[in-house]
């Protein structure tokens, strides 16, 4: 029997508060200091818009492994599957260093774990091998 594994993330944490701290500084400065057209102004402050609110709404990402079932929650989206209905799971590591996770199974489409959910490095890999599910890594 081995220890539940878990990885809960929140989006109020400092390096988000830093994030949207200097977007917001630099939209200031192209309104203000660069006088720049309005329409560029609102264009980036759109792009900013989704981190503001994550920020503001609190979104709290986790995954979690035990010896029964994978389960994963991103804000009102999650799902869970029986670890005995896992065929394997595919992990890969793309260019901007992002991981992607994908849950094959024996019945039913496959999964994805959304990003945020995910801890660095290969710690979700080590969990699952340590219930006995192949883990395919790509990169």
């Amino acid at each position: 029997m081995t220890n539940t594994f878990i990885h809960r993330r929140d989006s109020r944490n400092a390096s988000s508060y830093a994030t949207v701290g200097v977007a917001i500084a630099l939209v200031l400065v192209l309104a203000f200091w660069l006088q720049a057209h309005p329409f560029i102004v609102a264009a980036f402050a759109v792009l900013i818009s989704p981190a503001i609110w994550t920020i503001f709404a609190n979104t709290e990402a986790f995954v979690r492994v035990d010896d029964t079932k994978i389960s994963w929650k991103l804000g009102s989206r999650g799902d869970e599957v029986d670890l005995s209905d896992i065929d394997y799971v595919r992990a890969r590591t793309s260019f901007d260093l992002s991981q992607r996770v994908a849950v094959f199974r024996h019945s039913g489409p496959k999964l994805h774990i959304p990003g945020p959910c995910l801890p660095s490095g290969r710690l979700l890999d080590e969990a699952l091998e340590a219930r006995g599910i192949q883990v395919k890594r790509l990169f």
